[in-house]
C-alpha cells in the first residue's frame, strides 16, 4: 500500500478447532451482495482446497521477502484451512500477501465489481496491525489503487492516482473479529465502495483505466505477530441486462404542511410531515426561542 502510517501495535490469534470438518464447497450467487438483475461471474475463488491456487494468486509480493505494508511477505505465511484463505502475520518482520498478478490471473477492469468476505484481526472496535483488501494497476499510480478496506487502527477506504492520494476516511461500525463483505464497483470516471451490500463511499477517479490486480495482505506490526486475516471468498462480476446496484439514500428534505396556518391566539394547528428521504429525527422551532426535538407524531 502507498498510504503512509505509523506502525500499529496489537495482535489477534485465530485458531481452528482440531478435527473441524472442512467447509462445504459453495458457488457464487447470481449477483453481488445487495445487487439485483443479471450479473455474470468472471472470477470466483472460495478457497475450499488445501493449498493456494498459484494459477490464480502469487503467495508473496513478487518473491519471498518482498516488502508490503512494512513487512516482508513469505509464502509460508499463506495457507488455506476450513474453506478460508489464512494470511498470518507471524512476526514484526514476517507478513503475508496474495496478489493476482500471475500469468492468467484475474485483473479487475473498468465496469467490473469485485468483493471479498474478510475477517480482519482486532477486538471488534479497532483493527490490529496493517491488513488490507485492495486492487492496484501497473506502473503505480498511473492505473490507480483502490483500498477497498484498509486497517489503520480504524478500517478505512482510500484511493491513489496520478493526482495523488485521495483518502476517503473511516466508516462507522464494528468491522474486526467478524466476517464482513467489502467490494468496489469500478466505473469509467468514479468508484463506488460497498460494505455488506451498502454504498459507503463514492469518489471520482482519474487513473488510466488499465486492469488492476486483486491483493489481500496482512502487514504492519510492532508486536511479536500472531495476527491472522481470514478470507472466505473473492468474487468478481460484470453487469448484464437489467443489472442494478444500491445507491446512497437521498438526504432528507424538510417539508411540512399546517392547518390552519393562521388564526386568533390561542389557535390549535395540526402539522403534517411531508418530508422526503426517510428522516429519523425532528427538531421543531416555533419561533419562540425554544426548539424542541421530538417525533412529529408526539
Amino acid at each position: 500500500m502507498a498510504v503512509a502510517s505509523s506502525v500499529l501495535v496489537g495482535a489477534l490469534f485465530s485458531a481452528t478447532p482440531a478435527g473441524a470438518a472442512p467447509a462445504a464447497p459453495s458457488a457464487a450467487p447470481a449477483a453481488p451482495m445487495g445487487f439485483a438483475g443479471a450479473w455474470t461471474s468472471v472470477f470466483d475463488d472460495e478457497f475450499n482446497g488445501n493449498t493456494l491456487d498459484t494459477n490464480r494468486w502469487m503467495p508473496n509480493w513478487y518473491g519471498d521477502g518482498g516488502v508490503m505494508n512494512d513487512v516482508a511477505t513469505y509464502a509460508s505465511n499463506v495457507s488455506q484451512s476450513n474453506g478460508h484463505l489464512v494470511l498470518t502475520l507471524a512476526g514484526p518482520n514476517s507478513g503475508a500477501l496474495v496478489g493476482s498478478d500471475v500469468p492468467g490471473g484475474h485483473k479487475v477492469s473498468v465496469g467490473e465489481y469485485v468483493e471479498a468476505r474478510v475477517q480482519f484481526p482486532g477486538n471488534g472496535t479497532s483493527i490490529d496491525n496493517w491488513p488490507a483488501w485492495w486492487i492496484s494497476g501497473p506502473n503505480w499510480p498511473a492505473a490507480g489503487e483502490h483500498d477497498i478496506a484498509e486497517g489503520l487502527g480504524d478500517l478505512t477506504v482510500n484511493y491513489h492516482s496520478p493526482s495523488g492520494p485521495h483518502n476517503q476516511g473511516t466508516i462507522p461500525g464494528t468491522w474486526s473479529n467478524a466476517f464482513h463483505t467489502y467490494g468496489v464497483l469500478r466505473a469509467a470516471d468514479h468508484a463506488d465502495v460497498y460494505w455488506d451490500g451498502q454504498l459507503v463511499k463514492s469518489y471520482p477517479t482519474d487513473d488510466n483505466g488499465q486492469p488492476e490486480q486483486m491483493i489481500l495482505n496482512a502487514g504492519g506490526s510492532g508486536s511479536s505477530g500472531g495476527s491472522q486475516m481470514l478470507v472466505d471468498w473473492v468474487r468478481a462480476w460484470t453487469p448484464g441486462p437489467g443489472a442494478t446496484h444500491p445507491v446512497a439514500p437521498a438526504a432528507p428534505a424538510t417539508s411540512f404542511t399546517a392547518a390552519p396556518a393562521s388564526g386568533t391566539v390561542p389557535v390549535s394547528t395540526t402539522f403534517t410531515d411531508t418530508s422526503t428521504g426517510t428522516p429519523t429525527a425532528w427538531s421543531w422551532d416555533f419561533g419562540d426561542g425554544t426548539p424542541q426535538d421530538m417525533d412529529y407524531e408526539e
